[in-house]
């Protein structure tokens, strides 16, 4: 019998740099993927003005925090502020968005991100 072990991990998310991606006004800084699922959990910054362009879905469910800021989903007009919980089912077509002050998010995926890489995106990495 083959155990696996696993030791506790500490991030200082404060020592981490903001990656840019290449969507404008979006960076992030990724805490945890499984490179086997696609799952992850990341911290994504937009800035004021900035957002997703245009409808989508994702290719597992997606979880949102709102830690600061306020982000905002257009056509429903639901507003992430801090403390705002978000759930979007897998498959569930929503957006575009847009960040009406400096947001912060913390964004947790079970799965894959897109079931094939938005046309905002010019580097798959950033559809991750």
């Amino acid at each position: 019998m083959t155990t696996n072990h696993l030791e506790e991990i500490l991030l200082r998310t404060r020592d981490l740099e903001w990656v840019d991606k290449t969507l404008a006004g979006l960076s992030h800084k990724m805490l945890w993927r499984d490179e086997e699922t696609g799952a992850s959990i990341a911290l994504v910054r937009f800035e004021k003005g900035s957002g997703i362009p245009s409808r989508h879905a994702h290719a597992s469910n997606q979880f949102m925090y709102c830690l600061s800021g306020r982000y905002t989903y257009t056509p429903t007009g639901i507003t992430l502020t801090e403390g705002a919980f978000y759930w979007n089912p897998k498959g569930a077509s929503h957006g575009p968005t847009i960040a009406e002050e400096e947001s912060v998010l913390l964004e947790i995926y079970d799965g894959p991100h897109y079931p094939t890489q938005p046309d905002w995106y010019s580097d798959p990495e950033d559809a991750r």
